[in-house]
C-alpha cells in the first residue's frame, strides 16, 4: 500500500466528522456559519497583531528620537557653554589690555604674567569688575613695566588753531595764499 492510500484511509476510517464524510454541498450551514465566524475572528486577532506590531516599532522610533534629541541637547548646551566662556575671556582680556594702556603699561607682552582668575564677569550686563585693582597691584610689584605718567586715553585733540586768526578758505584765496598753505602743510601744488 502506498502512503496516500493509508493518510486517506486513516482519515476516512475516522467515524463522527461529518466535514470528511460528507460531500461539500451536504455540510450543514451551521458549520458554514462557524467557519465564517472562525475567519473572521482570525482576522481580528492579525489586525490586533498587525497594530500591536505597529505601536512597538513606533515606540521603538519614539525612544532612538528622545535619545538623539537629549543627545543634542547636551551637545549643543556644551558648545554653548564653551562659546560663552571663549567669549568671556576674550571680553576680559580686552579690557585688560585697555585698562593697562591707560595706566601706562610699556609692553603688552606683560600682561601674559597676570593671573585673571580674579577678574569677574557679570554675564547678564558683560561688565568687567576687578581690572583696574589688578592692574593697580601688578603695577606696584612690577613698576618697571609701566611709564611715570600714563597716557590719558580718553583726550582727543581738537582742530589746530587757523593761522593768523582766520580760517582758510580755498575757494576764496590768491595762488599766492594757495602756495603758501600748500607748503605749510607740506604739499606740492602742481601748475598746469
Amino acid at each position: 500500500m502506498s502512503d496516500s492510500s493509508i493518510a486517506s484511509s486513516a482519515l476516512a476510517a475516522k467515524p463522527g466528522n461529518p466535514l470528511l464524510d460528507a460531500p461539500l454541498e451536504e455540510i450543514p450551514d451551521q458549520w458554514r456559519e462557524h467557519a465564517r465566524e472562525l475567519r473572521r475572528e482570525n482576522a481580528k486577532w492579525r489586525e490586533m497583531a498587525r497594530q500591536q506590531d505597529e505601536s512597538a516599532q513606533q515606540r521603538r522610533l519614539d525612544d532612538a528620537l528622545a535619545v538623539a534629541r537629549r543627545e543634542h541637547e547636551e551637545k549643543t548646551s556644551a558648545l554653548l557653554q564653551a562659546e560663552r566662556a571663549a567669549a568671556g575671556k576674550r571680553i576680559v582680556a580686552a579690557e585688560v589690555r585697555s585698562v593697562a594702556l591707560a595706566l601706562g603699561i610699556q609692553d603688552l607682552d606683560a600682561l601674559k604674567l597676570l593671573d585673571t582668575s580674579r577678574v569677574s564677569l557679570d554675564a547678564d550686563s558683560g561688565e568687567v569688575g576687578g581690572v583696574r585693582e589688578l592692574l593697580e597691584q601688578f603695577r606696584q610689584s612690577k613698576p618697571y613695566l609701566f611709564r611715570e605718567t600714563a597716557r590719558d586715553t580718553t583726550q582727543t585733540r581738537g582742530a589746530p588753531p587757523a593761522a593768523n586768526g582766520r580760517k582758510f578758505d580755498a575757494r576764496h584765496a590768491t595762488r599766492e595764499e594757495l602756495a603758501s598753505d600748500a607748503k605749510a602743510r607740506g604739499l606740492r601744488i602742481k601748475q598746469f
